[in-house]
């Protein structure tokens, strides 16, 4: 009988549950990998999408509804180990000072706030442009993908840098369609500073919510599905107002059990470590003018959130 099975048909739960806090943390330390060594510098594209937080198996289950992707075989085949397992070691361990020729001819278009402490104001980039600043949306508590893919095509068709990183903050939680999944929220204040998540309420994390029962695992699995299919509606903007090679791509994947593990720790479990990588060809058709002037939309904001209050919306307590 396999270890799996014979866990499974442990007659008290208490007994069950200890034997798989043993069977995780062996298979921690037997089965677990490494992130890679090399940062996606060392491969070839013009345009590089990340769709953060999104998982190989996830970016396959929705391929087959988007004629420009591969078939989720193809997906599946072409994933590769990223550096990190969360946004700011991504961004740490991929600009780096000894890249610095390379990554003064990158563009870094972004929606994550981690920006703020990995990178601040000494970065090697020849562009950082935190769109999160100035296009948060206070009452979804993250950062929809519109204004992102926005900049992002002004800023190649500027044409001032060789390479140019799209970091959309979907298939992450918060859930745009599900927000009622994000425990945290508290909608009776939307469109106040008070609209974002509360760190001190209990229940915050949706992946801890699922992890003990109190969510259904394809209910949330669905939310994580339609908030990748909000993004991806974005990139295929993106791909008709862009030039060259666009590869699609995340900068770490998401644990739902595996091991014992939700969410995304900087830790190389499968599921977190291996994210996709999809090379496209991109052609600007002129289909979309861009209109989101960053110091004009700054000045027009009325709610300055703290950087905390917004990685707080995004699940990050600490």
């Amino acid at each position: 009988m396999g270890v799996g099975r014979f866990v499974r048909k442990m007659p008290e739960r208490g007994v069950r549950r200890s034997l798989e806090v043993v069977f995780e943390w062996v298979g921690r330390r037997v089965w677990m990998g490494e992130f890679a060594d090399e940062t996606v510098f060392e491969r070839e594209w013009d345009v590089l999408v990340l769709l953060d937080a999104c998982r190989v198996d996830l970016l396959a289950e929705v391929a087959p509804e988007y004629d420009w992707l591969p078939s989720p075989e193809a997906v599946d085949a072409a994933a590769i180990d990223s550096v990190a397992g969360s946004s700011k070691e991504w961004m740490r361990r991929t600009f780096t000072p000894a890249d610095r020729e390379g990554l003064e001819n990158t563009a870094y278009v972004t929606g994550n706030p981690f920006s703020a402490a990995a990178l601040g104001d000494d970065h090697p980039l020849g562009l950082l442009d935190e769109v999160w600043r100035y296009a948060w949306d206070d009452d979804l508590g993250s950062i929809r993908p519109e204004p992102i893919t926005d900049r992002a095509i002004a800023v190649c068709r500027e044409g001032d840098y060789d390479r140019v990183i799209v970091h959309y903050m979907q298939p992450h939680v918060p859930f745009l369609d599900r927000p009622d999944l994000h425990a945290g929220y508290r909608p009776e204040y939307w469109g106040s500073p008070d609209s974002v998540v509360d760190p001190a309420e209990t229940g915050l994390d949706v992946w801890g919510r699922v992890r003990r029962g109190e969510l259904a695992r394809d209910v949330v699995w669905e939310a994580y599905a339609d908030n990748l299919r909000t993004g991806l509606g974005s990139v295929a903007t993106l791909r008709r107002n862009v030039d060259g090679t666009l590869a699609l791509s995340a900068d770490h994947g998401n644990a739902m059990g595996e091991l014992g593990i939700w969410g995304h720790p900087d830790t190389p479990v499968s599921s977190i470590r291996r994210v996709p990588w999809v090379e496209l060809e991109a052609r600007d058709e002129g289909t979309t003018v861009p209109t989101l002037d960053p110091e004009s939309a700054a000045d027009e904001r009325t709610v300055d959130a703290d950087v905390q209050d917004r990685l707080a919306s995004l699940g990050y307590t600490e």
